[in-house]
């Protein structure tokens, strides 16, 4: 096998796993936090099953599309996409957030770009935006800190997955400092939107990714060797910096008693 087939694996397969995972119990707790525990069962029990849907079987989806691009990879995409069309009454201008991701990732899959660097950052961001998705379709109310919080956990991602890939020896084409660009590009909207929503501490959400930022504009390529114990080694202290930032949202901008 491969280091090209190695790196994407990882990447691909175990961070899109942890991140599903990790969006459905961030949007329950969400969803508990600013509905004050009123839950409707019957949402709740039918998003959990789609979320199990997308667990199980959207990963597959995603690297059936990357590699065959056949036609049961395109129906088990479908399978795992169609329920979210039951947002579009709720979520309205704000249907954009996931519709983003999905149009570039769908762009680079037909143009037979299904590994391409635009396609892992834009998938990554797909499978990010099923927070605030999750939180809908359990019963939530789309309120300003949640469409905020929401936006900074997607870029967050997309400036992650950039920065994996930045790191890649094989991908000539973008360095580490991309994803800094990324994210200092993001920044001052992030910031005026989570301060807007939520007064001048919720910007402590920031801190961390802007740090990693400045770090990473002075950062290399990996080397070839144990290309993949390295490449988990990031993995696991992306995962670790996902949870935490997590955290972070549901104490200083949900408010998490």
């Amino acid at each position: 096998m491969n280091s090209k087939l190695i790196g994407r694996r990882i990447h691909t397969d175990t961070g899109a796993l942890s991140l599903l995972i990790t969006n459905y119990l961030f949007s329950l707790i969400t969803l508990l936090i600013i509905e004050k525990y009123q839950v409707n069962i019957t949402r709740l029990t039918l998003t959990a099953g789609l979320a199990l849907l997308n667990i199980m079987s959207l990963v597959r989806a995603h690297l059936g599309l990357a590699s065959r691009r056949g036609l049961r990879d395109y129906l088990l995409f479908l399978i795992n996409t169609a329920p979210y069309l039951v947002l579009i009454p709720y979520l309205g201008i704000w249907l954009l957030i996931p519709l983003t991701p999905l149009a570039l990732f769908m762009t680079e899959v037909v143009r037979r770009k299904g590994r391409s660097v635009v396609t892992n950052v834009s998938g990554t961001a797909l499978i990010a935006s099923t927070y605030l998705a999750w939180y809908i379709l359990m019963g939530g109310d789309l309120v300003a800190k949640v469409i905020v919080a929401s936006l900074a956990w997607i870029i967050y991602h997309a400036f992650s997955a950039l920065y994996v890939e930045g790191k890649l020896p094989f991908r000539q084409g973008v360095k580490p400092y991309h994803s800094s660009l990324l994210w200092f590009i993001s920044l001052p909207a992030l910031a005026y939107g989570l301060y807007t929503a939520d007064g001048l501490l919720s910007l402590i959400v920031l801190i961390e990714p802007t740090i990693r930022a400045f770090i990473a504009v002075r950062e290399g390529k990996l080397p070839m060797n144990d290309l993949r114990r390295s490449i988990r080694r990031i993995g696991i202290c992306l995962l670790i910096e996902s949870l935490v930032l997590a955290g972070l949202i549901l104490v200083l901008v949900y408010g998490l008693p």
